[in-house]
Formats: C-alpha cells, structure tokens, sequence
C-alpha cells in the first residue's frame, strides 16, 4: 500500500476492466433533488452491468455497489454481494469511505475561501505551515494541483508498518506527517516542475484551512458538504461509520492483507483513524450522494465561473495510455471528470461524462489502499456504456 489514490495507475486498471475565482458562489442543488433521472436502463444493459459487477466480488470483496446516472440511457442502482463476510446483505445506501475523493471536498473549501479573499492562491505554504522543504517557494495552487513536490508521507516505511498493524493508530495528528515531511526533506523536489501526486499535499492544506479559518478541517469541510446539499456524506471524528454501513475488508491478493496467511476470510479493516488520512482521504458517504456530487464537481457547484474554469486547467499524470490529467483537486480520466479513491477496507470511482451528462459512481468493499479494484469495474461499466469516452495519449 503506497496512496490513498494512485492515479499513475489508472490506465493498466482500466485496460483491465475494458477487457472483462471575489466571486459570486453559484447555489448548490437542493439536497432533496433526484440523483437519477426517471428513466432506467435498458434491460439488456442492465444485465451486462450485472455481470462485470458479480465478476468482480473476489479477492477479499464481498459486496460493490453501482450508480449510473444519464439522461439518454437511463438510471441505475444496484447493489451486489454481501456488506460482510457474515451475509448481510449489501444495500444501495451503504455508507462507506470515501478515501482520496475527500481531496475535492479540500480543495473546494479552499477555492471558496480563495473566493472569499480569506486567503490567496499564490501565497506560499511557509506563511501558513513552516519548516516544509521549499515552503518559501511552493504555493498553495501548487498543493492544489499536485505540483509542490512534497514527499508523500505514505511511502515512509515505518509510518506504513505501524498503520497496517493497527489501522487506529492510537495518538496519530497530522502533525506527525509534517515530522515525516521533514525527515525526508532529501527526496523533496521544487515546485512547479512535474504533477506527481502526493496525499501530504493535502493534508497541508487542511493545515492551511484550520490556521485561516481557526476551525478544525473536520468542521470546515462539513460546512462545505452541507453547502453541496449531501446529506449523507460526512467527515468523521471517530473511527465508526454511520449506520447502514458496509465492512471494509483488504484485498486477499495484497501483501499487507492477512495476518495470517492461512486465514479462510479477508482481514476486517472498516474501523480506522480519520485522522490519519485527514483532508487527503476522511470522508465518508454513499453511492446516490456521490452520484450527485459527480455532477456538481465537474460543473462547479458552489464555486464562481471563473474559479470552476482554473480548476480544470490540466496537467499530465501520465504520458501513455488512458489520458489521465489533474486540475485543482479533480482528475480528468480520458473526458471523464471526477476522482477516485482507494483506502484500507474501500475503493469507489466517482466521476462524470459532460458531453453525455452522465454520472457513473462504483463503490467496492474491499482494497488496501494501492490497488484501486473499483476502476476495473468502473471501467468495465465505461468501456460497455461510453466506448470512446476514455482516450488515449
């Protein structure tokens, strides 16, 4: 396990699935507004959806669940398998964790408060975080966009060794990633030079955000999750899930799944510190929120015009394969617009088509946080329904 989303990943995952800114904040949609729009999917479709998702309940994932939402070819919402390795079955309004999608929650706390003239894109981190390597010279729209070349505090070996032995990681603040950052100043870069993605970034701008708001992060970006109208996502203080939730289980084929290799079950992860993801990956919700927040990510729900077109301004993840770009807090995946995430216990993909209108969320119950089993699914879906919507370099 390395990330909390691995994006240089991305296109091998989804050759697998193929085969098988003072401005004025644009209103949120209505929390009570239909995710989906009323018509369904084609029964024939429908099916093939079933198969891809029922072909991918192995290797430690007992449940998935999927969300399609087009106004052409319908609507769907399905849940497959179990929420446990009890039988309990798996339902469409699970809550689960959302792992690196939460960076689009920090990010547009941070464009709001760019909006507010709360703070500037172009000041340096070290006026709100000091003692970071190049922190006099990296921006906070170089952390937006993944180009501060901060060491990504997840690829520490001792850090990880202690997480995967015990996901709560009693006493953990983000303030121990900020002691890891500078231990490996050595392996810091300068900004501006590449997009290479790095969860320290944005647990700096959690830093960032409760240093000028003198709020948690938890409780600023709650704020910004009740401005967006989704009802059912929140950052959680404690180690729990909101009920109904889905347990969260690691990857049979991972090398940090069993404790013991000889286990008959996949290893439980589903109770783990928030605080150690933080505003790179706390967040919880479900299938139907994240069917609605795709299409406000991709439009800019909640942000000015101005501030929505900077935060689609892309820059390379990748030079080959599925062309997969970053923005400020958002992925382009081939002309998909979203993110995806993976953390122990959870992965799901959440993103949307804007020349199709479409939204297409997959949520699966298993991972350990480097493998990103939803984008296989995820692509499957997209390689059946959308053909040429994942293009190449």
């Amino acid at each position: 396990m390395r990330r909390w989303m691995r994006p240089a990943a991305l296109a091998l995952a989804l050759l697998a699935g193929a085969g098988t800114t003072g401005f004025t904040a644009t209103p949120a949609r209505p929390a009570e507004s239909a995710p989906h729009p009323a018509a369904t999917l084609d029964p024939d479709l429908a099916a093939q959806v079933d198969e891809l998702a029922r072909a991918a309940l192995t290797d430690g994932v007992t449940g998935a669940v999927v969300g399609i939402s087009d106004p052409v070819r319908g609507s769907y919402l399905q849940a497959y398998g179990t929420a446990d390795t009890a039988g309990t079955p798996m339902t469409t309004d699970v809550h689960y964790r959302i792992a690196s999608v939460t960076k689009t929650l920090t990010a547009q706390a941070v464009l709001r408060l760019a909006e507010q003239g709360r703070l500037s894109l172009d000041d340096p981190l070290e006026e709100y975080v000091p003692d970071i390597p190049h922190g006099d010279e990296i921006t906070l729209h170089h952390l937006l966009g993944m180009r501060g070349g901060v060491y990504n505090f997840v690829l520490d070996e001792e850090f990880m060794a202690r997480y995967v032995a015990d996901p709560l990681l009693p006493g953990w603040s983000p303030y121990d990633v900020l002691e890891i950052i500078r231990a490996h100043a050595d392996e810091a870069t300068p900004p501006g030079r590449a997009t290479v993605y790095s969860d320290s970034e944005y647990v700096l701008l959690g830093l960032v955000i409760e240093r000028v708001t003198g709020r948690s992060a938890q409780q600023y970006t709650t704020s910004v999750i009740e401005e967006l109208g989704l009802p059912e996502t929140s950052y959680p203080t404690t180690a729990a899930l909101p009920e109904p939730f889905t347990h969260g289980y690691m990857n049979t084929d991972s090398e940090l799944a069993p404790a013991d290799p000889a286990a008959e079950e996949p290893r439980d992860v589903t109770f783990s510190n928030p605080e150690v993801p933080f505003t790179a990956g706390a967040v919880i919700s479900t299938v139907p929120d994240m069917i609605r927040y795709a299409e406000q990510l991709a439009s800019g729900t909640g942000l000015a015009p101005g501030t929505a077109r900077l935060r689609q301004e892309w820059t390379p993840l990748t030079s080959t394969g599925v062309r997969v770009q970053y923005g400020l807090g958002v992925l382009q995946l081939g002309n998909w617009v979203g993110h995806n995430g993976s953390i122990f216990g959870y992965s799901n993909t959440v993103f949307h088509l804007p020349e199709e209108k479409a939204s297409v969320v997959v949520m699966v119950n298993a991972a350990d946080a480097e493998a990103v089993p939803a984008m296989d699914l995820w692509g499957g879906i997209v390689t059946l329904l959308y053909p040429d919507s994942l293009p190449t370099w």
